[in-house]
């Protein structure tokens, strides 16, 4: 991953461990993530982590305020999916697989205002 440039509103397939992530033998479940971290920690080479929202593609039938629903294509996402705004993980940036595509500047519009509102800096 040292060779990708990881920019915020790009969407990675990532491996996803519990946190904290202190079992080396630990399996995680591979899953698209969107890097929500500012790019200047994610250009930082001494700073291993990058902040990252998950996708789900279950239950989608119930897209709460804090979610942001995609459809299949978007993103590079293959299918219909939900971005989880209210379940932010931080995890090494050499948890990131690969890069999938990038949320267009609408859709991280959207992500921002959502963030905003569930960290508690817009009222909602």
């Amino acid at each position: 991953m040292k060779s990708l440039r990881i920019r915020r509103g790009e969407i990675y397939l990532a491996q996803l461990f519990e946190f904290p992530h202190e079992d080396e033998t630990a399996v995680g479940k591979e899953r698209p993530v969107l890097v929500v971290q500012n790019d200047e920690d994610n250009d930082n080479q001494h700073y291993p982590f990058v902040i990252v929202a998950p996708f789900s593609t279950k239950k989608l039938d119930r897209v709460y305020k804090q979610d942001v629903a995609l459809k299949a294509g978007e993103g590079g996402l293959g299918s219909d999916s939900k971005i989880l705004l209210g379940i932010l993980r931080t995890i090494l940036k050499s948890d990131l697989i690969r890069r999938l595509g990038k949320l267009n500047k609408q859709r991280l519009e959207e992500v921002n205002i959502k963030l905003f509102r569930e960290l508690g800096f817009l009222e909602r």
